[in-house]
């Protein structure tokens, strides 16, 4: 190997730093430190000409001395800085440096960064190696149209972590049950609060799509599974799935009924299994009666939504022959019905709320649409979520749209000011897009927001405006609350709030009742004297 002169290489490299533009400061530090520590540690073996395997070598032990507290963090970092800038000079005659890849004690070099390196090609060929693995995961994230800045997260507080860890236990091939371990040990801290949600869920995610990449060879965006997240034993797994693959197809139940319904009969899944049951045969009435019973302790609020749900299922066991009883029969018809319902925003709150957004900004123009449409209209976040151009007619000034939940038409007045919150949304602040619906996610790819999102909105404006209530659940509905009892106190009949709420029974409209206090007021009877018997008031 070709040796060079070490103070000559070293001189040069302090002549090209200065010219560069480096600071007095950090020319003196690498004069004294970073190549001075080099030059004498040399000197005193009366060595002149060095090689590179001897500079890598010399940087080996420094390493060993540092792990063992004979110097600070920096002078390591400077002596190997300074011995990477004189390679770097003597291979290239520049002082170019860029970063340094981190160092790995476990293998006593630098490791493969992320941020710096690709795998090789060999690594590629290995559908197991970890680096490579990591590597795609990141490429992927990068195609998906997600921000740099979240990528980065995804990276910095997941899939470094998780290469880390295998480099740590000096594993080149992915472990699923390595990678398990650490978010288990993460989601240990975050219970105990020593390390934030977002950490922990990072962490979580990028575990998700590696082993998603690894077992498909590609990732997907979406929610993963909760944490702890309880599967029913196969046979019931798979009649749950054939229920809601038929509510689905036949519209028997709403979407969002079909996700209510689904927890509700995992819960009866959940009490059979407990019971020793792993699928319906020989499962007889009364034993069902007698789960349906203890499963009431779970729902203290109120069985009703429950029993409907099981009711239907085992209806549909019956009429598609699953069940050779009808199953159902052991649910009772009746159940008492827990009415609560929770008061909405007051008219300063909705002026506070509205008052929040930047309407300089795409994003503050979309969220200040969306919460007016939601104040001037009642329409569920559903429905404005998944609100497209075609349903508005501008110049009969109506929305008109089929609803998420009932499935049916509904037909609204749109208000002056809601109208050109959108329009001033669609014209000045929308990205570009042939997708039909009107409000769109900004960031990552081009998607409409979802309902989630929409409640994500109410909610962080509820913050910025300071609005702090002892009412539980206030999000985006509350506009919706709002909305049906400002009809009420303005003596709009029952018969019409039920039209423009779009409520399919008027049942629904009912508990708006509850929270008109005038109204309520004006419904008391007066109170009346005490007399006694055959004596004239």
């Amino acid at each position: 190997m070709d040796t060079f002169n070490l103070k000559e290489a070293a001189d040069q490299s302090l002549r090209l730093l200065g010219q560069s533009g480096a600071s007095v400061k950090t020319v003196k530090e690498y004069q004294t430190t970073g190549f001075g520590a080099i030059i004498r540690h040399f000197t005193r073996q009366g060595i002149v000409d060095v090689n590179i395997g001897m500079l890598d070598a010399f940087i080996l032990e420094q390493r060993e001395c540092f792990e063992r507290g004979e110097f600070s963090e920096w002078k390591w970092w400077m002596v190997r800085r300074g011995s990477e800038l004189i390679k770097h000079y003597v291979q290239t005659g520049m002082v170019d440096l860029s970063v340094l890849r981190p160092w790995e004690p476990v293998l006593r070099k630098p490791h493969q960064s992320l941020e710096l390196d690709e795998p090789t090609s060999t690594q590629l060929a290995d559908s197991n190696d970890i680096f490579a693995l990591v590597w795609r995961v990141k490429q992927a994230l990068l195609k998906t149209g997600l921000t740099k800045n979240t990528v980065r997260h995804y990276t910095a507080e997941g899939l470094s972590v998780i290469l880390r860890r295998h480099t740590q236990q000096g594993l080149e091939r992915y472990s699923e049950s390595l990678v398990c371990n650490a978010v288990a040990e993460v989601r240990k801290k975050y219970e105990q609060g020593l390390t934030s949600r977002s950490s922990y869920q990072n962490l979580r995610k990028a575990s998700f799509l590696l082993s998603e990449m690894h077992r498909t060879g590609e990732i997907t965006l979406g929610k993963i599974p909760d944490w702890g997240h309880r599967e029913p034993v196969p046979k019931f797994a798979g009649l749950l799935e054939n229920f809601c693959e038929n509510a689905n197809r036949t519209s028997i139940l709403a979407g969002g009924t079909v996700k209510t319904a689904r927890s509700a009969i995992r819960t009866f899944f959940f009490e059979l299994e407990a019971r020793g049951w792993q699928s319906f045969d020989g499962i007889t009435l009364a034993e069902v009666s007698s789960v349906i019973t203890h499963m009431a302790m779970r729902y203290k609020g109120g069985l009703h939504s429950a029993i409907f749900s099981v009711r239907v299922f085992l209806q549909h066991l019956y009429e598609n022959h699953f069940t050779p009883e009808n199953l159902s029969l052991a649910i009772p018809e009746m159940v008492a019905r827990r009415t609560v319902f929770r008061e909405g925003f007051s008219a300063v709150e909705i002026e506070r709320l509205l008052d929040a957004p930047d309407v300089g900004t795409p994003i503050g123009k979309r969220d200040y649409a969306i919460m007016l449409l939601a104040a001037q209209t009642g329409l569920r976040a559903c429905d404005i979520v998944n609100l497209k151009r075609e349903d508005i007619d501008w110049r009969a000034r109506e929305i008109r749209i089929v609803q998420q939940k009932t499935g049916k038409p509904l037909s609204l007045p749109l208000e002056p000011e809601s109208g050109n919150a959108i329009a001033d949304y669609l014209l000045n602040a929308r990205p570009k897009s042939d997708l039909p619906y009107i409000f769109l996610c900004h960031v990552g790819v081009l998607r409409p927001i979802n309902n989630r999102s929409a409640s994500a909105i109410v909610t962080k404006y509820l913050h910025r405006a300071e609005i702090v209530s002892t009412i539980p659940r206030r999000g985006f509905h509350s506009f919706r609350r709002s909305f049906g009892t400002r009809l009420l106190q303005n003596e709009i009949p029952l018969e019409l709030l039920q039209q423009l709420l779009g409520h399919s029974k008027i049942d629904s409209a009912k508990p708006y009742l509850y929270v008109d206090e005038l109204g309520l007021k004006n419904c008391a009877l007066g109170l009346v004297a005490r007399t006694k018997a055959g004596v004239q008031a």
